[in-house]
């Protein structure tokens, strides 16, 4: 039965596309869609006519839930791939980020966290398929099959760094998260929400699973007039397993010129790919494929979009100090994340090639009480200072510490782009 059914979909595939070729080459972003949803939905028989066999063969022996919790396979925290972020001491846990190199940009220019509980810095093909919601201890735009992009970001720096927090939450049963389409679209078309085809732009698709278990599944592709001119399928990467554990992933991404780079976590999927085109300028859009299965989710937040590579010694050298918001910690917390290895990296570099001694201090937002926001930038200074120790063996008797808490904004606190550059450390020389 699951040979014939293959070899049925396999033959109604080919016909599809040879009629797509003989009518219209044009339709060829198009057949790349239709692909995808075809593949899920071979997928979705494979995993059915499995649960069947299963099912007849346990039919007399039901498992029993305490033997399932204990098998590795479905444990979060016997798995080796899954990457831990925090050691048992409670310090954070840079090994697996020490060859990371993705250096955010420095001038913000969109930010989202959600924190007011709203869409408004976003529009969308269709808004009733997405909504904010709590989970994990903040706000996610929850994505339910729609395609949407940041309101007045405007065209792309040549140079630009896209960073977010990506989640879903595990399930049972195979069911599919569906893909997230980061898309660069040309600057003519960029604002054609209803137009799922664009003739001129580069897609990066990513799906947290895939039909070999513990394995999520990148792909690639850019359109130029309506034709694909790359295609690139199926790079696999495991750093992100929803089936093992409930951990949201990080993705970033480094864009100068036509060339990209993108890690998930701390895995680099793609290599300054050449994949855009250096006679475009671009925008950026986004878009949830759920393949009509509507449990399908995924969830967005701390979308971070920058211009401007930053150079820490060039900066404590021409203006005593350098300044950043891309030392990234939990939420009310002063544990570092993994992530923010680069720009310690860079801090270490300023401090070594600066003699004398440094004072890091940590700066907060307006929101919470004041005196809980002081303690809170004073422990995040602390927390710098001891990864710079342990990490990159600096005197600790050059480093000093303080927090200012919400009371030295360098902007106002009205918006979540302004509260981001607020939130901030300080490395001074002294």
């Amino acid at each position: 039965m699951k040979a014939k059914l293959t070899f049925i979909a396999f033959a109604l595939a080919v016909v599809s596309t040879l009629n797509a070729q003989v009518i219209n080459p044009k339709e060829t972003a198009k057949r790349k869609v239709e692909d995808r949803t075809n593949r899920k939905a071979n997928e979705t028989i494979d995993k059915g006519l499995d649960k069947i066999e299963k099912g007849i063969e346990n039919i007399f022996k039901k498992k029993d839930k305490k033997e399932k919790d204990n098998n590795p396979q479905s444990g979060s925290t016997n798995n080796p791939d899954t990457d831990q972020s925090t050691a048992k001491n409670g310090n954070t846990d840079f090994s697996k980020y020490k060859n990371f190199d993705f250096i955010p940009g420095k001038n913000i220019i969109f930010f989202d966290n959600f924190s007011d509980g709203s869409t408004n810095k976003w529009k969308a093909y269709n808004p009733v398929l997405y909504s904010v919601v709590p989970l994990e201890g903040n706000n996610w735009l929850e994505l339910r099959g729609t395609r949407f992009t940041p309101i007045n970001l405007g065209l792309l720096p040549e140079e630009v760094t896209i960073e977010f927090d990506i989640y879903v939450k595990p399930v049972e049963n195979d069911v599919y998260y569906g893909t997230l389409n980061i898309q660069f679209v040309d600057q003519s078309q960029k604002d054609r929400l209803e137009d799922p085809y664009f003739d001129n732009s580069s897609t990066i698709s990513i799906d947290p699973t895939s039909e070999v278990k513990g394995l999520g599944r990148l792909d690639y592709d850019r359109n130029e007039n309506g034709e694909m001119v790359l295609n690139i399928d199926e790079v696999g990467f495991k750093t992100w397993q929803p089936e093992f554990d409930s951990k949201p992933a990080h993705i970033s991404i480094y864009r100068k010129g036509s060339k990209v780079t993108l890690y998930l976590n701390n895995e680099k999927l793609l290599n300054n790919v050449d994949l855009l085109s250096s006679k475009r300028k671009y925008g950026l859009t986004f878009n949830h494929q759920n393949y009509f299965v509507e449990t399908a989710k995924q969830f967005i937040t701390n979308v971070r979009i920058a211009s401007g590579v930053p150079n820490a010694t060039n900066e404590v050298k021409s203006q005593g100090k350098f300044v950043t918001n891309t030392i990234y910690f939990d939420v009310n917390s002063a544990h570092i994340k993994p992530e923010s290895w680069m720009t310690l990296k860079q801090s270490a570099e300023a401090i070594k090639a600066n003699p004398g001694n440094f004072l890091i201090v940590g700066h907060t937002d307006s929101d919470g009480a004041d005196d809980t926001n002081l303690k809170l930038s004073q422990s995040r200074a602390a927390a710098v200072k001891n990864a710079l120790v342990k990490e990159f063996e600096i005197d600790a008797s050059r480093l000093n510490t303080d927090g200012k808490g919400e009371a030295q904004p360098i902007t106002s606190n009205n918006t979540a782009s302004a509260k981001e550059q607020n939130r901030r450390v300080e490395f001074i020389k002294q």
